[in-house]
């Protein structure tokens, strides 16, 4: 761990101990009551403040409270609790004496009373937005079990998420735009700042630098519209996780879980006030220890973090500081092997639960160019290890002035350790290609390298895949400033964005050949004469081929950003808000230059080797667009509104385009730009909630560009192999609905036209409309997004019993551009339970993920890593199936 890292975790126990508690002086009373909801049930830690002051409390688990030292006179008590309405009422405190205010909530479906602050310059409650946006509370997030920030965000309609890679490193797609993966379009937040100024690089998607633990109070997904304004490079949306803080009353929770698999896991989150004062603190984390879903034969996942916050409330304002460390490890699950295209299955011998990772890929040695070598550890997974620091602050400077001020800074190691899918190979067939390839070759032998021992495998396969390593040290320092003045009904906004942000990708992709099994060993082929001489060795320890690519770069991005705003109060009922951003985004890459190289060894794999000259290459590129979005909101009443949007957005090249691009190609990259036109209705009745959004969207300019292998000649390339247009025409809805006080039902539904308005791909064979050999396939639907997306999920309470289950659909996708390879729909079905002790504060789980075990029949991508843009498809396979079925209990401890 770097010193530089960490010190604000060990500056943060200092910095409370100076924070001196308050003493009230005035003449006081008390104030205490009960808080419960309509049909009677106690809420137990809900909140209870006295307005203007910083006194309050945290009701007990029978949903009593007591505030004492409460100056003399009246005052406006205020409670509210995540999932119901708040309330207010005004009490009126006598000096030395007891006033008594009682509190009886009533429920608040889908949040719309829940004031949110994701893409809104001002915070408001949900009813009186004009973006769509679904908040997921803690309960939302409890009964999910997430494994993963992918896995949590798969119930926001809008949202299509495969999170079939593991806990993290997975991909959703917003609103139907095209993508290779990753959070290409959304912007991942924590606290209202961004986790990283780049929503993508190749082999870094955002959702690496997030873990779900008990710190999280909120999560706010806005989809589309105003987000474009509040985030750099995020048309499609912003995802903000928002930390837990302090409470009038210290709380906590403490809470362990385990499961099949080997999972152990340990959560906990305290938070409070510092002594009797202002200040207020919030602290907790995790630690996991996981031998895989999918069982590698070494530890899969193991890491955790630590989250802080300190701040306090002034009478003018407010201040905040955030710290964050994260060391963690996580496995990444490739694409499985298969047969049978029409009715998948796996491979004989490869089990359900089966991966192509394997113990043998740790401690490989790699040779080295300049004489070294270079050890690849697969067990080192995914990892992050660094942290991030953030203040925030805020101060009302009187005559309808106000500022705002978001101050992040952020260091992490980021290393992608995978094994890579490639392809399938009849072993005899493999070895005869190579026999015909060598001159006076008549045989040849396969050994496992481990071992020496011959070659055996139940279904006579093998792997040809790959063994990469990816380093990116990242770090990025941003600053958001908001000026705000309010002017009789407008509120008028002016701010800046600046960033500077930093990435120096190291890529050593090596290609192995492995067997056919779980945890796969590592395979040898040589070539032999007609005495049974060696005359050949195409493998060495594994390897065909050592360093096929590789880069070295250091890269650099300054982000210099301009908003304006004005939201403007109508009537009582109707707002009207406009904005723009203007961004300018500087580009700065050095580039090594790469050779071929043989290496002393006498093998395949030593000739051929890819690596740095020492020489690099300049590029400097900048790039400058403009958004715009304005939007409307009509509140009929307290239950029902109205809105629409229109929004022009933008998304910038990537640094990973603009090193491939080169000094020459990267003039010609252009900013992708997106525009959207929304309409929805928000309703928040007591026994239902809903929220219905229809939306249309043009994307131009989107680019396609990724590492594949040639499928042919086994070559790794890094590609770009089209540009177009695109549209989608959607639906999204969201409803919650109590028929009856225990019952709870609950839906999402994404109903969507993905589909290619103006595409030119590479096919074999010929084609509606030839561009040179390029072909024309608009019209087809968008690769890996289905048109269909259901969630349907209900809760059932027996008394302090709660029973639940949700059951998801993804419809059917395609798994290349040219629509001939299907992705069949799925269905999963999770389930769980929880009993509730009250008394003690205790509470035990169950939950199920994939209760049928499905797996071959439920895939959510092929092979990308292998050109997939022919038509034909072999009986023989990778596809990457869902995540297996997962049994986890737990035990938590609220006090």
């Amino acid at each position: 761990m770097k010193s530089h890292r960490s010190a604000f975790l060990f500056t943060l126990p200092t910095l409370l101990l100076l924070f001196l508690p308050e003493i009230a002086t005035a003449q006081t009373g008390t104030i205490s009551g009960t808080v419960n909801g309509e049909q009677g049930e106690p809420i137990g830690f809900a909140q209870v403040v006295v307005e203007g002051t910083s006194l309050g409390a945290v009701t007990d688990a029978d949903g009593t409270y007591t505030i004492t030292g409460v100056p003399a006179g009246s005052h406006t008590l205020r409670t509210e609790f995540l999932g119901y309405r708040p309330q207010s009422a005004t009490v009126q405190v006598s000096a030395d004496g007891s006033a008594s205010q009682d509190f009886v909530l009533a429920r608040d479906y889908l949040g719309m009373e829940t004031i949110v602050a994701t893409a809104q310059r001002e915070p408001r409650i949900k009813l009186e937005t004009s973006t769509a946006i679904t908040t997921l509370q803690p309960q939302d997030i409890v009964r999910e079990a997430p494994r993963g920030p992918a896995d949590l965000l798969q119930i926001v309609p809008g949202f299509y998420v495969e999170d079939s890679g593991g806990e993290v490193n997975n991909n959703l797609f917003a609103r139907g735009m095209p993508a290779d993966g990753s959070f290409r379009y959304v912007s991942l937040l924590e606290d209202g700042m961004p986790v990283y100024d780049s929503t993508e690089l190749s082999f870094l998607n955002a959702d690496v630098l997030i873990r779900i633990d008990k710190n999280l109070q909120q999560v706010e997904a806005v989809r589309g519209g105003s987000a474009a304004l509040f985030g750099s490079n995020a048309p499609g949306g912003l995802v903000n996780f928002v930390s837990k803080t302090g409470g009038p009353q210290r709380t906590g929770i403490l809470d362990f879980s385990g499961g099949e698999g080997g999972i152990f896991r340990l959560d906990g989150n305290v938070n409070g006030p510092i002594g009797e004062g202002a200040w207020r603190y919030s602290l907790g984390g995790f630690y996991r220890s996981d031998d895989g879903i999918r069982d590698p034969g070494f530890t899969a996942s193991e890491g955790g973090q630590i989250k802080a916050n300190v701040g306090r409330s002034f009478d003018n304002g407010y201040v905040r500081i955030y710290g964050k460390y994260l060391n963690d490890e996580n496995v990444f699950y490739v694409p499985a092997p298969l047969q049978n295209p029409d009715n998948p299955e796996f491979v004989p011998g490869f089990p359900t639960d089966g991966t192509l990772s394997s113990a043998e890929g740790i401690d490989k040695r790699i040779p080295l160019p300049n004489g070294g070598e270079f050890i690849l550890d697969l067990s080192d997974g995914l990892s992050q290890d660094g942290g991030h620091l953030q203040v925030e602050l805020g101060f009302d400077l009187g005559s309808g002035w106000s500022i705002e001020n978001n101050f992040r800074w952020m260091d992490y190691d980021h290393d992608w350790n995978a094994v890579v899918s490639g392809t399938l190979e009849e072993a005899d067939a493999f070895a005869e290609g190579f026999v015909e390839d060598t001159p006076g070759g008549t045989g040849f032998d396969f050994v496992f390298t481990e071992t020496g021992q011959p070659f055996d495998t139940p279904n006579g396969l093998l792997h040809a895949g790959g063994q990469w390593w990816v380093s990116i040290p990242l770090s990025d320092i941003s600053n958001q400033l908001a000026v705000r003045k309010e002017v009789g009904r407008h509120n008028f906004t002016v701010g800046t964005y600046l960033g500077h942000y930093e990435a120096d990708p190291t890529w050593r992709f090596n290609d192995i050949l492995t067997n056919v099994q779980n945890a796969p060993r590592f395979v040898d082929l040589e070539i032999t004469d007609a005495t049974g001489s060696v005359i050949r060795r195409v493998t060495n320890d594994g390897f065909r081929q050592y360093l096929g690519l590789y880069v070295n770069a250091e890269q650099q991005v300054d982000i210099a950003a301009f908003f304006a705003g004005d939201e403007i109060a109508v009537s009582d009922r109707f707002d009207i808000d406009a904005g723009v951003r203007f961004e300018h985004n500087s580009f700065d890459v050095r580039d090594e230059i790469t050779d071929s190289f043989d290496l002393p060894g006498g093998t395949d794999a030593h000739s051929g080797v890819n690596f740095g000259t020492g020489q690099f290459q300049t590029i400097e590129e900048e790039f400058d667009q403009w958004a715009f979005s304005i939007g409307g909101n009509y509140r009929f009443n307290d239950q029902m509104s109205v809105y629409g949007r229109g929004t022009s957005g933008f998304k910038m090249p990537i640094l990973d385009n603009v090193r491939s691009a080169g000094p020459t190609g990267a003039a010609d990259l252009e900013a992708e730009d997106i525009a959207q036109i929304e309409g929805g209705i928000k309703v928040g009745s007591p026994k239902v909630g809903l929220s219905a959004v229809a939306y249309w969207l043009q994307i131009q300019n989107f680019p396609s560009q990724d590492v594949q292998i040639d499928p042919d000649t086994g070559e790794t390339e890094f590609i770009s192999r089209f540009a177009g247009e695109a549209r989608t025409i959607g639906a999204e809805i969201e409803v919650v609905a109590a028929p009856i006080p225990q019952l709870r039902l609950n839906g999402t539904a994404t109903l969507q036209n993905p589909e290619y308005t103006e595409f030119f791909s590479t096919v074999s064979g010929e084609c509606q409309s030839p561009a040179g050999d390029l072909c024309d396939i608009g019209g087809n639907r968008i690769r890996r997004i289905p048109e269909t997306i259901l969630q349907l999920g209900a809760a059932y309470d027996i008394g302090n019993l709660n029973l639940h289950g949700d059951l998801s659909h993804i419809g059917e996708r395609f798994s290349n551009n040219e629509n001939s390879i299907v992705l069949e729909s799925y269905s999963l079905l999770d389930l769980g339970a929880s009993y509730r002790f009250p008394l003690y504060g205790v509470t035990v789980s169950v939950a199920a993920k994939n209760v049928t075990d499905e797996g071959a029949e439920a895939l959510t991508e092929g092979n990308p890593r292998v050109d997939e843009t022919v038509g034909a498809q072999s009986t023989l396979f990778l596809a990457r199936p869902v995540l297996p079925r997962r049994l986890t209990a737990g035990i938590s401890y609220e006090f």
